[in-house]
């Protein structure tokens, strides 16, 4: 699709900018390497347990193009970034999706307008029952399992905004969806977005997540969203922990694995507090053996 057929100024640089990648691969094949370059670039800076398989994936993807071809994808990044700065709350990424006509008929793929999005976290998430909850537990939840690119979780944290809610430090987005990257475009929003949480890869429906809800299952399945490396969060699974661990000894029971850290380091990573930061900032390639995290959230599940 020629960039003189997509609606607004945005979507049009963001488009003249990806057709310029190559010209030897198709749409959904450069589509795909873009969005999980960009997805296993943010993640790697965090998740330390997933990262030396991810990298592998990385180099993959990146030794298919030419140099002077791999250096389009920092454009399109910038790009996204940028629009995403003017106007956060928006399923840019979805809606390139379609405009291209990428979605997949056999998944059922037709993604929901954000404007109906928008819509439904008004009529559900009412101030009343969100504040509740955030009295009860300091925190809320918020599950899609078929987040597609992540229109209704982004249109969630647009609604605890407009309440003076801080979403970042006070909402957990939970996420499933069956199409890899689809699901990545999802993760990229979201991170970019400040969301802490994760996103799972799989079937919801033959292959549910299990494991506790702050946590989930820490598989290879699931890519935590930088924001949940953030000191607050990492406290909450601290006092989690202990809880557990507090209420095995009262029992007289031993605490179960994922109550116990296993990896501990003196600080956690800084999480960029604009996307501009991911674009801005150096890339850099540190090996496992390096810091690690203030808890290792992911492992011993």
């Amino acid at each position: 699709m020629s960039a003189g057929t997509v609606r607004g100024a945005d979507a049009r640089e963001f488009v003249k900018a990806f057709n310029g990648i190559c010209n030897w691969n198709g749409t959904w094949e450069r589509w795909n390497d873009m969005v999980n370059l960009f997805a296993i670039e943010i993640a790697n800076s965090v998740d330390l347990n997933n990262r030396e398989k991810r990298e592998k994936d990385y180099i993959r993807i990146r030794d298919r193009y030419k140099p002077d071809e791999f250096k389009h994808f920092a454009d399109v990044f910038c790009l996204l970034v940028e629009s995403l700065e003017r106007n956060p709350f928006q399923d840019f990424l979805g809606g390139m999706y379609m405009e291209l006509d990428m979605g997949s008929k056999s998944h059922g793929q037709c993604f929901t307008p954000f404007g109906v999005c928008q819509a439904m976290a008004n009529m559900v998430m009412t101030e009343e029952m969100v504040r509740k909850q955030l009295d009860e537990r300091g925190w809320i939840s918020i599950n899609d399992c078929a987040c597609g690119a992540g229109a209704t979780l982004i249109a969630a944290a647009e609604r605890l905004m407009q309440m003076g809610i801080n979403y970042q430090q006070t909402a957990l987005f939970v996420a499933g969806e069956i199409d890899t990257t689809v699901a990545m475009m999802c993760y990229i929003q979201l991170s970019l977005l400040g969301c802490a949480g994760r996103i799972r890869i799989g079937d919801t429906l033959t292959d549910p997540e299990t494991g506790p809800l702050l946590i989930g299952d820490g598989g290879p399945k699931t890519w935590y969203l930088p924001m949940f490396y953030d000191s607050i969060w990492c406290g909450r699974v601290f006092a989690w922990r202990m809880d557990r661990i507090l209420q095995g000894f009262r029992e007289g029971q031993p605490a179960p694995p994922e109550a116990i850290p296993e990896k501990i380091k003196p600080e956690a990573p800084k999480v960029p507090e604009t996307a501009l930061e991911f674009v801005t900032a150096k890339r850099t390639r540190r090996s496992m053996s390096e810091g690690q995290l203030m808890f290792d959230l992911t492992g011993g599940m």
